[in-house]
């Protein structure tokens, strides 16, 4: 009887200690601080983690409607909270990030401020614009092209998307420094559409051409140039008499906003001096565009002095993507773009007629989606010397 006793005590001690948890849970209120200027609506869905810094374990959730979260229950002890969030907005990428170390010993309620950086969902994914020499040794760049990818996971829509020149070839001081948080620009060419006829799908990209040919076959082409044009989305296209330019039938032309050299046909300089950007100018139509134009003009006197040149000044804020390009290494210290659209830059060290180009290196890979890395840094971002690939994604 005694033995049954003691027993029926240990099987009840055990049950008991079975009940009771080894420590006291907690709840965690966290209040994620966007800024007086974050659209309320995406609010919902910013990824939050709370990472356990003695067990290495991580606790997931995502915030509500008004940007707050709970955790609940949580054991006491020192945590990392780690929040990631991002939205697209007129083919702007919007990150927001911030990180806190919170200890919890008790019911707790805390706040953490999160900082923006943002990233054009549409990016320059490659530039070609070297050309490639003719089996007669003559230089030949008609198969200069731009490619316009979209690096989101949402379909973007390109028409509106303007492709911009910066005035200067970078071979001496920028004239424009004075101006901050603008480009001056000689080129503008808009894709055709009113907002949501060119779309792209994500992890897809168009091609913006300077002849939209077969140039490996054509009769006006270069059967030693590295590319086929003849499928392309759009092609630079200057109408005027004398005829110079070659026009694709079967290919839409870009809109001519601004070309302010019109005495050729649209060509990138073969040696790299051509820094570009894409961006999307205020107004929903062309002639939307021009007044803009109109209003932002600016000028520069000729290298001669008998006369001024004018150009147009774009605001930072409307730029998607920037190409800081030079020369060479030593061109380099002649910077066109600001440091928060291109902190570095790159070029093609092969040189003209080399039929290489620049190509964005890739950051990750999403369910077989390519995602280009765009850190705002040409340096970092670029491959240099690569052959042209045109819509092949590696």
């Amino acid at each position: 009887m005694k033995n049954f006793l003691l027993i029926l005590s240990l099987l009840f001690l055990l049950s008991s200690c079975l009940k009771e948890p080894d420590y006291h849970s907690y709840q965690l209120n966290i209040v994620i601080d966007f800024g007086l200027d974050f659209p309320q609506e995406h609010k919902t869905g910013a990824k939050v983690s709370l990472f356990n810094q003695l067990k290495s374990y991580t606790l997931e959730a995502s915030t509500n409607s008004d940007g707050s979260i709970r955790f609940s229950p949580i054991e006491p002890g020192f945590y990392s909270v780690i929040i990631s969030h991002s939205y697209t907005s007129e083919g702007i990428m919007y990150y927001y990030n911030g990180a806190k170390n919170i200890e919890i010993f008790g019911d707790k309620t805390d706040s953490i401020v999160v900082k923006c950086t943002k990233s054009g969902a549409l990016v320059v994914k490659e530039f070609y614009f070297s050309g490639k020499t003719t089996p007669a040794g003559k230089p030949y760049s008609n198969d200069q092209y731009i490619e316009i990818f979209n690096n989101s996971p949402e379909i973007q829509y390109a028409d509106g998307i303007s492709v911009l020149e910066h005035e200067s070839y970078a071979t001496g001081e920028n004239y424009w420094a004075n101006l901050k948080d603008t480009i001056v620009v000689k080129m503008i060419w808009t894709i055709p559409g009113t907002g949501n006829q060119v779309p792209v799908l994500p992890g897809k990209s168009i091609i913006l051409a300077r002849t939209a040919i077969n140039h490996r076959d054509d009769p006006n082409g270069n059967q030693l140039s590295p590319v086929n044009l003849g499928n392309a989305e759009f092609e630079f296209y200057v109408e005027k008499q004398p005829v110079i330019d070659i026009d694709a039938p079967n290919v839409p032309n870009l809109i001519e906003d601004l070309f302010v050299f019109r005495a050729n046909d649209v060509a990138f300089h073969v040696k790299g001096g051509s820094a570009i950007a894409i961006a999307k100018i205020p107004g929903k139509t062309n002639k939307d565009h021009k007044a803009y134009i109109a209003k932002n003009l600016v000028s520069k006197n000729t290298s001669s002095g008998s006369g001024s040149t004018y150009y147009v000044k774009i605001a930072s804020k409307y730029v998607f993507d920037a190409v800081e390009l030079v020369m060479d290494e030593a061109h380099a210290t002649y910077k066109r773009f600001p440091s928060d659209l291109d902190l570095g830059f790159t070029y093609v060290n092969s040189g003209s007629g080399s039929g290489k180009c620049i190509r964005r290196k890739i950051k990750e890979v999403i369910a077989g989606r390519v995602v280009y890395q765009d850190t705002n840094n040409s340096t970092e971002d670029f491959l240099k010397d690569v052959d042209p690939k045109p819509k092949i994604y590696e």
